[in-house]
């Protein structure tokens, strides 16, 4: 919030565009596969179950191809971008995303109680009118998982989850 301040009063000067992203779903080069979308989805391939936490949590998702496709939007339109905007375009709670996974991957959802109740939720419209707009969505990250997943170019591997990822690193 500080960082954004400071940018911003820089706004006379110079085009400041802030994005605050939604977690991003999707594959990519540098895949992520301990956010919920990702994550549901190779538990159902790999276990033929998904364990879901509570559920009742709401996340707020915006496709990997969208957020890049946002970037180059705004650097090619810094008069209609300049400010702060939130990104995400679907806001969802873990046990329907467990669903939307269910529907597309056949498994069995597990419900756990969790003590984590937080819910985020973000609005777009701003971002919205400057003529952005999204082409994808949680359903078609889903797709393009499995797909990956069952072409085998989507292995489950301790590299695709940050927090293992920084561990192994560290003992290197």
């Amino acid at each position: 919030m500080v960082a954004e301040r400071v940018l911003l009063s820089y706004s006379n000067d110079m085009a400041v565009q802030i994005v605050r992203p939604a977690t991003v779903c999707g594959l990519s080069p540098r895949m992520r596969l301990d956010v919920s979308v990702n994550m549901l989805t190779m538990q159902a391939l790999c276990n033929g179950k998904i364990t879901v936490f509570g559920g009742a949590q709401v996340r707020p998702n915006i496709h990997m191809d969208d957020i890049t496709d946002l970037y180059i939007f705004m650097l090619e339109n810094p008069e209609k971008t300049s400010g702060v905007f939130n990104a995400g375009f679907e806001n969802i709670s873990i046990l329907d995303i467990a669903k939307l996974v269910q529907a597309k991957v056949p498994c069995e959802i597990i419900i756990t109680p969790s003590n984590d109740p937080r819910c985020y939720r973000i609005n777009s419209d701003k971002l919205l009118s400057t003529g952005f707009k999204p082409t994808k969505n949680v359903a078609s990250a889903i797709d393009e998982i499995v797909a990956a997943y069952q072409s085998g170019n989507l292995k489950n591997e301790d590299r695709y989850y940050n927090l293992k990822w920084m561990q192994q690193e560290v003992l290197k």
